[in-house]
């Protein structure tokens, strides 16, 4: 996706506290290789897709419901693009009939990038992982549109309709692709109008970026849009599309989508906030912590389902039985979001998190409430996303707690001036919040 992925510099303090969203809790965690995709299979597995470092590492993970984890898949394509800043290569995994996988591969120069996999799972073995070997169908996107005189191809999302045919978000083309089954003959169904630029920097034209294209019921589509740089907030749409190539707006106001996907309890729409980019400091980039999801009620309003989530979201799912899952591309988690329990009571209560004095120049004190015994500890993190500090506060029993930071870093050096990201975790959840520290 064009100069998006690793762009987090900063983090958004704005939480706002919901009637129906506890904290999120960590699913897995430890992914270092980019972390994008977030899909889910009839067993209850988490698939776990990761684009890689720009050598050819891409990977995929099986996390069973106990929290183990499996590779199911390694040495995906993986492309580090130098002019644009970042690293493109296994964005998606998808679930389809008679046990196959199919994976959305995006630009790169390697034979198998620009395209979709598809792999048989019955034939992987735990401990063994697939491998390139093992694809059994390639369906190169990137050789037709790089025929059409596009620069670029750069497949992130895929759906397919009742009769197979698989229609395609190619953040590269900005358009929409059909792959046809009976044929095999690959189409644009459409490509998103540019449009100009409003401010005093950047390109003269903006190029809306499709993200995702989602079947509707009645087998028409949704397709979500990030808009390229400068992201302007509010200027990303969700659009009605037919499979004739017909475009109206469904609903417009969001800043850069990155995901869509139909609440199963309720059906209704769903969308991703990748973040929100701006004025960080001296520098513009994505802010921390400014990813939601959000849904699009019947009656035209719209309810945050999550926030609170420390990094930037690529991607979300949703599970039968109103788990919402989410993945975390700076912190390399999946956290999900329990929609149905809003009758249980977190952990730690994100209201009862309080910094202060904040702006500190000596130290500043974190107070929280467990309202469950649970294990805690603290880690900050400067505005890069680099852990300056952990402290480990251990088991902890039901009551009030303090939590001090001096504004040293773990070798006891002054941290410089500005702001700090520290995350609560209690047992497997997530409190986060900003501290600024004035020298």
């Amino acid at each position: 996706m064009k100069q998006l992925i690793l762009l987090a510099i900063a983090f958004a303090a704005n939480y706002f506290p919901l009637h129906a969203q506890n904290n999120p809790k960590i699913v897995a965690q430890g992914f270092t290789l980019g972390l994008i995709g977030v899909d889910l299979d009839a067993q209850g597995n988490i698939w776990a897709t990761e684009h890689g470092t720009g050598n050819d590492d891409g990977q995929i993970t099986i996390i069973d419901p106990a929290g183990n984890k499996n590779l199911f898949m390694t040495g995906l394509p993986s492309t580090y693009n130098q002019a644009a800043g970042e690293v493109t290569g296994s964005f998606r995994t998808y679930q389809m009939p008679n046990n196959r996988v199919l994976i959305v591969i995006g630009e790169g120069t390697h034979e198998k990038s620009e395209a979709l996999l598809v792999v048989n799972k019955s034939v992987f073995t735990p401990g063994t992982p697939l491998t390139l070997a093992n694809v059994e169908q390639t369906i190169k996107l990137g050789t037709y549109v790089h025929a059409r005189a596009s620069p670029q191809s750069d497949p992130f999302h895929a759906t397919w309709d009742p009769f197979g045919n698989i229609y395609i978000a190619d953040a590269g083309a900005n358009s929409i692709l059909k792959w046809d089954k009976n044929t095999g003959a690959i189409s644009i169904v459409k490509t998103m109008d540019r449009f100009p630029n409003p401010l005093p920097f950047g390109p003269p034209m903006v190029d809306p970026v499709p993200t995702k294209v989602l079947l509707k019921p009645d087998s028409s589509f949704y397709v979500c849009q990030l808009t390229g740089f400068p992201f302007l907030p509010g200027a990303a749409k969700v659009y009605n599309l037919t499979a004739a190539g017909a475009l109206s707006t469904h609903a417009e106001g969001f800043t850069c989508l990155t995901d869509m996907n139909f609440d199963p309890k309720d059906g209704n729409l769903c969308v991703l906030q990748f973040g929100e980019f701006g004025m960080v400091d001296s520098t513009l980039n994505f802010k921390l912590g400014s990813a939601v999801a959000i849904k699009l009620l019947p009656n035209g309003k719209r309810d945050t389902i999550a926030q609170g989530i420390g990094g930037l979201a690529s991607s979300f799912n949703f599970d039968g039985k109103g788990g919402l899952y989410v993945t975390d591309l700076v912190f390399g988690q999946v956290l999900k979001y329990d929609l149905t329990s809003s009758t249980k009571e977190s952990v730690v209560a994100s209201a009862s998190v309080k910094a202060y004095p904040n702006p500190f120049s000596e130290q500043v004190t974190i107070e929280y409430s467990l309202k469950q015994a649970a294990s805690v500890s603290f880690d900050i993190f400067d505005l890069s996303g680099r852990r300056v500090v952990s402290f480990e506060e251990g088991n902890q029993s039901i009551g009030s707690y303090f939590m001090h930071w001096n504004g040293t870093d773990g070798s006891g050096q002054k941290a410089a001036a500005g702001l700090y990201v520290y995350r609560l975790t209690a047992g497997n959840e997530l409190v986060s919040g900003l501290v600024h520290l004035a020298r």
